[in-house]
């Protein structure tokens, strides 16, 4: 360093320079550890579409799980503009954007968490959504959160955006019995997705948040109120 530069700042950059170093080298290493991790998940299970029926005793003890597989499930192809508008504008604003993750959101989410001692904030994008839905990645920890964003870069690079919007759609629960898009635009409107007007996206998209609350069958209000 220059002469001219005192003792004291002298140290403050040898210690900044260092604990930067190290702070580079622990994410390099996080990064490559959560990545190796998100390697043993089989992608292809996201392309797939099930859900769970749980079979219980009487008394009310789990006995079995059956997995199946969902009768009726679109692709991109059978996504109108204005349902993809929609859902963008209530899940995820930036999701044409990003690679997967919102990082900006993130840092907020973290600062609130810090703020509220708790994980009250996500910022999960859709893609993130898809990844812990496909690999019932429920726990509010960062270790699981590290490994739902490594998952989701996985996910992004393998799929398009359209490809990742279908298989969201065809997993989440839209109320009223109804798994999966398909299911909820017929039960709610007897009609295919691809046949969606403006306003049944829109109410479709309003039932995501709160399925139960939601759903046109249960309160209609508020599912006007969503849309």
């Amino acid at each position: 360093m220059p002469r001219w530069i005192p003792e004291w700042l002298r140290l403050v950059i040898r210690v900044s320079l260092r604990l930067l170093l190290i702070g580079f080298i622990l994410f390099a290493i996080g990064v490559s550890y959560y990545s190796y991790k998100a390697q043993n998940y089989d992608l292809s299970k996201v392309a797939e579409q099930h859900y769970r029926n749980v079979l219980l005793d009487s008394d009310g003890q789990k006995l079995r799980i059956e997995r199946t597989k969902f009768q009726e499930c679109i692709t991109e192809n059978d996504l109108p503009q204005h349902l993809v508008d929609a859902l963008i504008a209530r899940e995820d604003a930036t999701f044409e954007s990003h690679f997967g993750v919102d990082f900006k959101g993130l840092v907020r989410a973290t600062a609130r968490n810090i703020k509220d001692l708790s994980f009250t904030q996500g910022a999960s994008t859709i893609s993130m959504q898809l990844a812990r839905n496909t690999y019932d990645i429920r726990a509010k920890s960062l270790n699981r959160k590290f490994l739902e964003i490594a998952l989701t870069l996985r996910i992004e690079s393998h799929y398009s955006k359209g490809e990742i919007l279908a298989f969201y759609l065809n997993r989440i629960y839209f109320g009223s019995g109804c798994y999966g898009i398909e299911q909820a635009s017929q039960k709610y409107f007897g009609k295919h997705t691809k046949d969606l007007n403006l306003s049944e996206s829109a109410t479709l998209v309003g039932i995501i948040r709160g399925p139960h609350i939601f759903s046109p069958l249960r309160n209609l209000e508020a599912a006007t109120q969503q849309r």
